[in-house]
């Protein structure tokens, strides 16, 4: 039932145009349909079916060998066949390990894929020329032949490898039984008593093929529903870098992208690479790896020789994978994932899925670029909006962009998200747009404000954040812009706020507001210099404003630009 069951929602996805999951339900489906035709049964005398084994002649001369009672296992789990395909060669001899190979076309290795026994092989893979388990695969037919001498109590013993291929669909594998004699083993004796396991093994490892691809899918539905929701570009490239690096479990990993200007390929993000590696690669068209792989839009596995020098290989890599970053409209770049082994862990399956990966972020990269092309036109407009007010009072010139300047800083020194960023320097430039109410900028007066424009200055920050209400994509900042004037002290006008209950992008703009003021020229007084206003501020750290906050202005002042400092504040 449950194989009828995969077998029809195997073909329901191939109509639906969904070829990959289709073919994982087609997997299951043979695995069930093998596992249905293996109940538990105690096996007395198999049917021997090896046709091809050098001695197959010997075999009617030969004395009978009573086989072992051993159980087919009601699954398809790996190490509990391999267990009983040890057990079912021990009229012959004691299995010293029996184990599993999947083959990977594109680097023409045998991965391993299960092992039992104590002296199980080493989890690396071999080369399709091994001459046995390669040879196995490569004929078609079973291959038995020594493998190495040991001594045991003073007896010399030799391990023998017996393999037997396997083709569950569209893959191809071989299983080996290692034994320990004294005398030459009977291949056909061997495929006599393996023969009953035989498509239990296939079963089972057309079920690794399954979990294989299922767990890729997985792994590419999730990233697909992450990069959705991305809207910036660094973390879609992030994202994407850190999913290459987990389903390929590689030691080095890179996003190249082509440079709109130049064309060259330049590195955009990184894992496990120098840093100078990082900020000197440059790649034309069709140089290199990557350029070859941007120039064709073609996937690339790279498997080095082991017999490589040192000094021959890329910052230690000896295998590696590259696929472009493209969709319909184009190539943007191009993923790199690298392993420092040989043979690495790379196959055609990790090929396949970092492909698919690379055409989800160029998508998801294309949106998150058009995002971003959207913010900047918005914050351009929102900013020739201030200049424009700014023009009402000469003395206020270019004091809303230096405003904007030490607030951007400070907010980048405090680590703020993206968002909280964003909305800092929409205030930055919005913060006196209520200003306008109070008539004659009171900036340009050279006599004392009237009780009325004292009262109208003060509500100047209110009257802003009730213009700002009013558009829903700047809700976020209206507390700025409506705390601005808060003292840290709690004295200050607004909302009577005091200490950190005053929004932190209100905080840092308050010491960016008053530090910008105070080294302006004004008519009835000459601008501070740096040294005055910063004396200033720190007389009135504590008070009217943010300790933290100034000594951060401090620091940025301190490294002598617009830049933010080194030393962050949380």
């Amino acid at each position: 039932m449950f194989a009828a069951l995969a077998l029809f929602a195997a073909i329901a996805l191939v109509v639906a145009r969904q070829p990959v999951l289709g073919a994982i339900a087609g997997a299951l489906a043979a695995a069930a349909a093998i596992l249905a035709f293996l109940p538990m049964r105690r096996v007395q005398d198999p049917v021997p079916t090896e046709r091809n084994i050098e001695r197959e002649a010997e075999v009617a001369h030969s004395p009978a060998i009573a086989p072992a009672e051993y159980r087919i296992p009601p699954t398809l789990d790996a190490d509990a066949i391999l267990h009983s395909l040890a057990d079912a060669v021990a009229p012959v001899a004691p299995a010293v390990a029996a184990h599993l190979w999947l083959e990977d076309p594109s680097s023409a290795t045998l991965r391993l894929v299960a092992s039992v026994g104590p002296m199980s092989p080493a989890p690396q893979p071999i080369s399709i020329d091994d001459a046995i388990l390669g040879k196995s695969v490569r004929d078609g037919s079973a291959a038995l032949a020594p493998l190495a001498r040991v001594q045991s109590g003073g007896v010399e013993r030799v391990i023998w490898r017996f393999a037997t291929p396997l083709s569950p669909g569209n893959a191809r594998g071989v299983v080996g039984v290692d034994i320990s004699v004294t005398v030459d083993p009977d291949g056909m004796q061997l495929a006599r008593l393996t023969a009953p396991l035989r498509g239990a093994i296939a079963g089972s490892l057309a079920l690794h093929v399954a979990k294989v691809e299922t767990e890729m899918a997985t792994a590419l539905i999730e990233v697909a529903r992450d990069l959705s929701r991305r809207l910036d570009p660094d973390e879609v490239l992030s994202s994407a870098l850190n999913t290459a690096m987990r389903i390929s479990e590689a030691a080095t990993g890179s996003i190249m992208l082509t440079d709109a200007s130049t064309g060259r390929l330049t590195i955009a993000k990184a894992q496990g690479l120098p840093s100078e590696v990082v900020r000197d690669t440059s790649l034309a068209e069709g140089e290199g790896i990557a350029g070859w792989v941007l120039a064709t839009g073609q996937p690339l596995l790279i498997e080095d020789l082991p017999a490589r020098p040192k000094s021959g290989r890329r910052h230690g890599i000896r295998s590696a994978v590259s696929v472009p970053i493209a969709d319909s409209d184009g190539t943007l770049g191009v993923i790199n994932v690298g392993s420092r082994g040989f043979p690495a862990r790379f196959t055609e399956s990790h090929m396949r899925a970092l492909e698919t990966l690379g055409k989800q972020t160029a998508v998801a990269l294309r949106n998150a670029n058009a995002v971003t092309a959207s913010r900047e036109l918005y914050f351009d407009t929102l900013k020739a909006l201030a200049l424009a007010l700014e023009t009402k009072d000469p003395y206020s010139g270019g004091g809303t962009e230096r405003v904007l300047s030490y607030a951007t800083a400070m907010g980048d020194a405090f680590g703020l998200p993206g968002d909280q960023r964003e909305a800092l320097r929409v205030a930055a430039l919005l913060h006196d747009i209520g200003m306008a109410a109070t008539g004659e900028p009171v900036g340009s007066l050279q006599r004392p404000l009237s009780t009325v424009e004292h009262g109208l200055l003060k509500l100047h920050p209110q009257i802003a954040a009730e213009i700002l209400q009013e558009l829903p994509a700047l809700r976020a900042v209206v507390p700025i812009v409506y705390h601005h004037h808060e003292w840290f002290d709690g004295h200050g006008y607004g909302g009577g706020l005091s200490g950190e209950s005053i929004p932190l992008g209100a905080r840092i703009l308050a010491v960016a507001d008053a530090y910008v003021a105070m080294t302006s020229e004004r008519p009835y007084r000459h601008a501070m210099s740096q040294q005055q206003a910063v004396a200033e501020l720190t007389d009135k750290a504590g008070a009217q404003f943010d300790p933290a906050v100034v000594a951060v202005l401090k620091d940025l002042l301190s490294t002598g630009g617009d830049r933010a400092p080194e030393r962050q504040r949380r």
